[in-house]
């Protein structure tokens, strides 16, 4: 049966990763689209014609009975109240993290997704390179010996994002420590936080974030005001070899003290891009949860246990000293 989508908000981010993913899958029918713009309405209709219901706001669109599920793409100062109206639509929800943009509403947020009964599914699409998943299976193998760090490294020319109230390793660190936690099977116990100071406000431009998975360090270094293009380079130590992975390409390499020349080998999510790796595995899986009613692997337990580890940064970043993690049972 064709799952009939509807989507919240109509920037670039729908029209160079959204769509392309769904017509690439071919399992839903995009039914109707909100947008608070009458520029951005009209470019609907150019786009569509009369093929989509047009909404002026997201709640005449959650309050449709022609939609099955909704994907939400709106700007972080909207994530929140968007989040929260589609949970109480009932409607299976696809959106990007983080769940809100103010630290003291993550709380609040996170009870909601975790009260939820639909599926939901977070945008943690780096987890589905091909390149990270056989990674993570040779080290749970112990190709590489017992890991001893594991590092990701994001440089990007996005520019600053400055007088934001979570902080970049907060708000990074639901893609980028999923990723790590995948790596390792694990989820840290505590977090550090060691900030840049030349953007000015909370979230800086050049930050770097470490993770105790008891005793193996994981590492997060971010420069988003970067002179260099986009790169997202992983490199995983193990006491008997190490794993670099190159994210954005998929290329993997491996090599041990006994195999000292690299191997190495390409595994790039699905191609071309829906504007960034794994756009199309991240949608394909969330037509999967909506299809079974199985939640993802991107469900509501997972993404509330990251944001503990983001809030963990925010502690870190006040204390200047590591921070515990929480549980769920300690919101």
């Amino acid at each position: 049966m064709e799952i009939r989508i509807g989507i919240i908000g109509y920037g670039s981010w729908v029209k160079d990763a959204y769509i392309p993913a769904l017509q690439n899958d071919k399992r839903a029918k995009i039914i109707g689209i909100s947008a608070r713009s009458e520029a951005t309405i009209k470019l609907i209709k150019t786009d569509f014609g009369n093929s989509v219901d047009i909404y002026q706001g997201y709640e005449d669109l959650l309050a449709s009975t022609k939609i099955d599920a909704v994907m939400i793409a709106v700007p972080d100062f909207v994530h929140a109240e968007a989040i929260t109206a589609a949970l109480a639509s009932g409607k299976a929800v696809f959106y990007e993290p983080p769940i809100a943009h103010i630290r003291t509403l993550l709380p609040k947020i996170i009870e909601e997704l975790l009260a939820a009964p639909q599926i939901t599914h977070a945008d943690l699409e780096l987890a589905l390179v091909p390149a990270v998943k056989e990674a993570s299976e040779l080290i749970k193998g112990q190709a590489i010996g017992n890991v001893q760090t594991a590092s990701i490294r994001l440089q990007s020319n996005w520019g600053p994002d400055p007088d934001q109230d979570i902080n970049n390793i907060g708000r990074l660190s639901v893609w980028y420590t999923h990723v790590l936690n995948v790596l390792l099977s694990s989820r840290p116990k505590r977090v550090l936080i060691m900030d840049g100071y030349g953007t000015p406000g909370r979230r800086q431009s050049q930050s770097t974030g470490f993770f105790d998975y008891n005793g193996i360090w994981g590492e997060l270094r971010v420069n988003i005001d970067s002179a260099e293009d986009l790169t997202i380079n992983i490199e995983v130590v193990g006491n008997s070899g190490e794993i670099q992975i190159d994210v954005l390409t998929g290329e993997l390499k491996v090599r041990t003290k006994n195999e000292r020349k690299w191997k190495v080998k390409l595994l790039p999510a699905i191609q071309p891009y829906a504007d960034w790796p794994g756009m199309h595995e991240s949608i394909s899986s969330f037509l999967d949860a909506v299809e079974s009613g199985i939640p993802s692997f991107a469900n509501a337990e997972v993404v509330a246990n990251l944001h503990l580890i983001g809030l963990a940064s925010e502690d870190s970043k006040e204390t200047g000293t590591w921070a515990k993690v929480n549980e769920v049972s300690q919101l």
